[in-house]
């Protein structure tokens, strides 16, 4: 009987134990859930708040970052000037009206005629028509040919520093290519629209959008400093922030009795704590005028 009755409480005894350490476990767990959820969730309103505080220093950088960005632009990297012209290009050579035929086929080999155009036959003849001794190489990277939508018209612009040489290089390909086009592909035929006129407008670089990303780029490092200052910052600033994010009323306050003596300079915190000191200094004063 008694070990009947021994069995029976060690096995509730077990039950009882086994229980807590399941509710133990449990309660764990959710802390644990809980805390994850408060590690991810960040408050967007104290950052915005911090960037808002920060705004003319993120404004200053930007402006310094810009003002740095237009001078680098304006010394190192040298302006380059654009010249060119357009053209229409058919696969009819005579002087007969164009067919639909012909227009259509037109269209599909208008791809054929912006790659012939920059080939080094037409591009040597050319630079060699009017005395330019410039590689081909740098040729191919000078000149540039694109389709002006869904025609037959073809734009051909040449890019270089000087502005004299590459009005010089455009009217020298507008001159030679049509003699050429007409023998390389058979059948077909190009005519001037627009010919080249000279600028010294620069092309690129384009001060304004340098200045503009550099703005960008000192504003943007500016408020990822802002962030991460204010997301690695644990000091506990006003009563306010306590209660949010402790979730805990506050009972009472204590005061800074120095600050407040220091303050105030009277009162009862100002004359306990500067007995010693202000009040002791006057009194001996006092009685060193006495003396005399």
């Amino acid at each position: 009987m008694v070990w009947f009755a021994q069995n029976g409480f060690f096995r509730i005894y077990r039950f009882i134990t086994r229980k807590q350490q399941f509710l133990c476990k449990g309660v764990q767990k959710q802390m644990e859930n809980n805390e994850r959820k408060n590690e991810i969730e960040i408050d967007l309103v104290p950052i915005l708040k911090a960037i808002w505080s920060k705004l003319w220093l993120i404004v200053l950088v930007g402006v310094l970052v810009a003002a740095m960005a237009f001078a680098a632009t304006k010394i190192f990297i040298k302006p380059t000037y654009r010249c060119g012209f357009t053209a229409y290009v058919n696969n009819q050579h005579s002087s007969e009206s164009l067919s639909n035929q012909d227009i259509s086929a037109g269209k599909q080999l208008v791809d054929t005629y912006v790659t012939v155009i920059r080939s080094n036959k037409i591009l040597t003849a050319a630079a060699e028509s009017v005395g330019l001794d410039i590689p081909i190489a740098t040729l191919k990277k000078t000149v540039t040919a694109s389709v002006q939508g869904e025609t037959e018209v073809i734009a051909v612009n040449v890019e270089h520093r000087d502005p004299q040489t590459a009005y010089i290089l455009a009217n020298a390909i507008a001159n030679t290519a049509p003699a050429y086009m007409s023998d390389i592909v058979e059948g077909s035929s190009m005519k001037i629209i627009d010919y080249p006129v000279y600028s010294d407008k620069r092309y690129k670089p384009s001060y304004i959008m340098y200045s503009l990303l550099g703005f960008l780029l000192g504003a943007v490092l500016i408020i990822i400093k802002v962030i991460v200052n204010t997301l690695t910052d644990d000091k506990v600033k006003n009563l306010q922030e306590i209660e949010e994010r402790f979730s805990l009323p506050i009972l009472g306050v204590i005061p800074d009795v120095l600050q407040a003596a220091d303050e105030k300079g009277k009162g009862y915190y100002a004359y306990g704590y500067g007995y010693g000191g202000r009040s002791s200094s006057k009194s001996k004063d006092k009685g060193k005028q006495g003396e005399k």
